[in-house]
């Protein structure tokens, strides 16, 4: 839970394009924090031009107070843009009335309405206010009849203070002529704004609690019974019609529309007047600054709707919650032609191990670096590229030589690459190829160490970006910022592996990239791969097991040694000689042979894999067509709140190779696996856990430690009364290691409802 609001805002401004805004609700700095924050904040979104704080109007002096501190806030903030910002940093006061501006502060003066909208659309989008089905399962029927497959619930938004007082603020200026004395909300869930409208009131003001409560939506504006108090504002947290204003004024004319604020409004019918008077944040979709929501489909009362003609079930919404007893449940399948698709074998096909090189695909690794990045599914370019002229990476080499010729001019006279060592030899790989025709010297420069080569602004040439591999294209986005005034330059990207998880985010990247001076094509984009990867970057399945491995082995009386040679495994992954793990990544059988892939899998392009493919090669493949199974939001591995879309137990039946079993069961997500949530398919569940029990010494069985270990994480969960069931079973095997994880799994049993 962070102390500051920090968001990025995009600026119709010709110096100032963009900004990163940080609301601070408190009084006093707490610069710690905001150096954890910025640095958060900045890890998933790129530099901007200019830093702006927002802060109460009590604090005296607070340029001087944060230039005091300034080497904290630049400790967070990329170092190639730190000079440049020192110069751009503002600052804007808030009281109970309206933000403070400065003579300086001409262009935020005026961009201020724009920036807090964007502000408070990205506290609702970012937090999930916009529910969404697909339609085919299930949809949603509103108060006033209107059926839909998206709705607005300010409830899931409000989770964050600090965003929570950003909102408060905004309304309180939207009410600075009103006397307040009561707050009606039209459901409960947004009372906690209330509190802090109260709260600002209390600091300005010193004055006492006023009255708070909820009208209950339809329900209340049209009981006979509803009496409001004066002095009294309404708010009422999401609208697409503005028809609850209308009914507030139609069924209590002594309302005045000017106490009535509608906090997040889309307005896909006609926008009346009315409700377009006392908007907060208008969510429609502004294609110039790139944020907002599109407009999606309704159903009036009374029209026929589609949704439901399709035998789509019709959940009620009563406020801000639902007529939904339980989830519904999907079981879903690997579907080879959706989702094994040929370039993904292929891809893993170059990349996979052989004799000569190992394998280039990974688990669980740490960059050595400051963030330390970790990654689920690493791919070693370094190892690539050191070994690109051998047989395996043909194809791959020869695609690289291809792109040079086509896209390097012979203007070039920079070669920039990320910091890691892969992208550095692919810079040096790609300055060899370029000499025989380049008419300039080229220099090849770290981006880490951009600052301090004194690149000037009117130069003109090309510079070519390079990357081995880019998971979200951040540095790249760093990189474009820096030479936003370098109009006479031409950037080429050029990146050996693209590896975003989907094809939207892929297409947001290209897009942002490429603009410039001369509009959507103003930069080049050249990658020699792509594959969309997993590319989570919280704790790995490694990284939860060896926690869960160390707990398990402080409270044993006698250590184990299986836990500490396992142990041991999982941390020589990070080990700068490894890069990752490659085998040993499962459990080994019951018997301790290591989990090994039979001929004939759907997962490669021929037997040929046979023998010369790792455990991680698997993992890699595995990974991925789950990956492409949650990218599906029709009938794939998409969640939602109300629709748990689950892989189908027989999945382990259908693929019963021991080592796919264990990709399958470590890449899931624990939605996923969560049986606990359907009886059918957790007894379906179990009926395959005890077999694999019985047959633990053959094939069949071989990947069973690995389902026992998924049990005792609760990643896979069970229905209650189906733990002591399998327990029992299990109870019959003389291994000390599945007598220890069966302690563990009657824990899990015991807490779970």
């Amino acid at each position: 839970m962070g102390k500051f609001y920090i968001f990025n805002s995009n600026i119709e401004d010709k110096k100032y394009k963009s900004a990163t805004i940080i609301f601070n609700p408190n009084i006093e700095f707490d610069f710690g924090a905001l150096k954890n924050e910025l640095t958060e904040h900045f890890r998933d979104f790129h530099q901007t031009n200019a830093l702006v704080f927002l802060h109460c109007s009590t604090v005296s002096s607070i340029d001087s107070h944060l230039k005091d501190n300034l080497d904290k806030i630049f400790r967070s903030i990329p170092k190639a843009e730190e000079n440049s910002l020192v110069e751009s940093i503002f600052y804007v006061g808030y009281n109970k009335l309206d933000f403070i501006f400065s003579k300086k502060d001409s262009f935020l003066r005026e961009n201020f309405k724009e920036i807090v909208n964007q502000g408070l659309a990205n506290i609702f989008i970012s937090n999930g206010g916009l529910v969404e089905s697909n339609g085919v399962s299930h949809h949603y029927v509103f108060p006033s009849g209107k059926h839909s497959t998206k709705f607005l619930r300010t409830a899931n938004v409000l989770v964050q203070k600090n965003e929570i007082d950003f909102i408060g603020l905004n309304l309180l200026h939207l009410f600075k002529y009103a006397e307040i004395k009561n707050i009606y909300c039209d459901t409960l869930s947004i009372n906690v704004i209330g509190y802090s409208m109260g709260q600002y009131l209390k600091r300005y003001e010193n004055r006492d609690d006023f009255n708070i409560e909820s009208f209950k939506s339809y329900d209340g504006i049209f009981s006979k019974n509803t009496r409001f108090y004066k002095d009294s504002i309404f708010l009422i947290s999401a609208s697409t019609s503005g028809g609850l204003v209308h009914y507030l004024k139609e069924n209590h004319p002594e309302i005045d529309s000017k106490n009535v604020c509608i906090l997040y409004y889309l307005p896909i019918e006609k926008a009346s007047n009315l409700s377009l008077e006392r908007v907060l944040c208008n969510l429609e979709r502004n294609e110039k600054f790139s944020y907002g929501l599109e407009i999606y489909k309704q159903f009036k009362a009374g029209e026929k709707c589609s949704f439901c003609e399709n035998q789509s079930t019709a959940i009620k919404i009563v406020g801000d919650s639902f007529s939904l007893d339980e989830p519904i449940i999907n079981s879903r399948n690997i579907v080879a032609s959706k989702y094994i698709s040929k370039s993904l074998k292929d891809f893993v096909e170059v990349f996979k191990y052989n004799e000569e090189t190992g394998t280039s695909l990974k688990v669980s690794f740490s960059e050595d670096t400051i963030n330390r990045k970790k990654y689920n599914l690493y791919i070693d370019y370094e190892n690539i590229i050191k070994n690109i002229e051998k047989k395996q990476y043909e194809n791959h080499k020869n695609k690289i030589d291809a792109f040079v010729n086509q896209y390097v001019p012979a203007s070039l006279k920079y070669i920039i690459h990320l910091n890691d060592k892969g992208s550095e030899l692919l810079a040096k790989y790609i300055l060899e190829k370029t000499k025989c025709f380049s008419k300039n010297s080229i220099e090849v420069i770290n981006h880490s160490e951009l600052a301090d080569k004194k690149i000037l602004e009117d130069e003109s040439g090309s510079i070519l970006i390079v990357a081995s591999c880019i998971t979200n294209g951040k540095n790249l986005l760093y990189l474009s910022r820096f030479f936003r005034n370098y109009n006479n330059i031409r950037l080429i990207y050029f990146v050996g592996i693209n590896r975003i998880s989907d094809s939207d985010k892929h297409k947001e990247l290209k897009s942002n990239i490429k603009y410039g001076l001369y509009g959507a094509e103003n930069s080049s984009f050249v990658e020699i791969e792509t594959i969309n990867c997993d590319n989570s970057n919280f704790q790995t399945p490694w990284e939860i097991e060896l926690d869960h491995l160390r707990e398990i082995q402080e409270g044993l009386n006698e250590p184990s040694s299986f836990i500490k040679d396992r142990i041991t495994t999982i941390t020589n992954f990070s080990n700068k000689e490894f890069k990752g793990g490659s085998e040993k990544i499962f459990y080994p059988d019951i018997s301790g042979n290591e989990l090994k892939i039979r001929k004939n899998s759907a997962f490669f392009n021929s037997n040929d894999y046979f023998g010369n493919v790792s455990q991680s090669d698997v993992y890699f493949t595995i990974s991925c067509v789950l990956n492409n199974m949650r990218n599906n939001r029709v009938d794939g591995l998409y969640q939602t709140n109300f629709v748990k879309n689950l892989l189908d137990p027989f999945i382990f039946n259908r693929f019963n190779d021991g080592v796919i079993q264990a990709a399958i069961l470590r890449a899931a997500k624990n939605d996923e696996l969560n049986y606990s949530f359907s009886r059918k398919n957790s007894e379906d569940m179990l009926m395959l856990l005890k077999t694999f029990a019985k047959h633990r010494d053959e094939y069949q069985g071989e990947a069973l430690l690995e389902f026992l270990h998924a049990l005792s994480v609760g990643k896979l969960r069970l229905f209650k009364e189906h733990y002591i069931t399998l327990v029992d079973e299990l109870s019959k095997i003389e291994n000390k290691y599945i007598q220890i994880l069966i302690k563990i799994i009657l824990n899990v049993y015991e807490k779970s409802l």
